[in-house]
């Protein structure tokens, strides 16, 4: 069967995860409360594929730094838009990831794993938060 639909069916399918809608306007708010959460940032799959792969690849992702309380996010595509253009992103899929509410850095494209892994790494390293005594 055709989906005529691609961004509809990805949306759903990461609502039913329960993550939480966002908006470029409540962007602000949603860092200051979470403090450590990814913004998850979309393009139409019908031209750039690879965002359908974006949600299951970061689920993955942030499972390897438990050390987090992680919140995750998801802008719609016209949000995606207006919060790429404010952090510069020109290259989606595209993740924001925020560690004690100041983002650390920006994910853009899909990649190997352990690629991935080393992207992530420095963005928390430093942040990670001390182990108890």
């Amino acid at each position: 069967m055709l989906n005529d639909q691609p961004f509809s069916a990805l949306w759903q399918r990461m609502l039913a995860k329960g993550w939480q809608p966002l908006s470029a306007s409540e962007l602000d708010d949603w860092i200051t409360r979470v403090r450590n959460g990814v913004v998850l940032l979309s393009s139409d799959p019908r031209r750039t594929p690879e965002v359908s792969d974006n949600p299951v690849m970061i689920a993955e992702l942030l499972r390897e730094f438990p050390q987090f309380d992680w919140h995750i996010a998801m802008a719609d595509l016209e949000h995606s838009k207006t919060i790429g253009e404010r952090f510069g992103v020109f290259r989606f899929p595209a993740t924001l990831v925020f560690t004690q509410g100041e983002l650390r850095g920006i994910l853009s494209g899909i990649h190997p794993w352990a690629d991935l892994l080393n992207l992530m790494r420095p963005l928390v390293e430093q942040r990670i938060p001390p182990e108890s005594a």
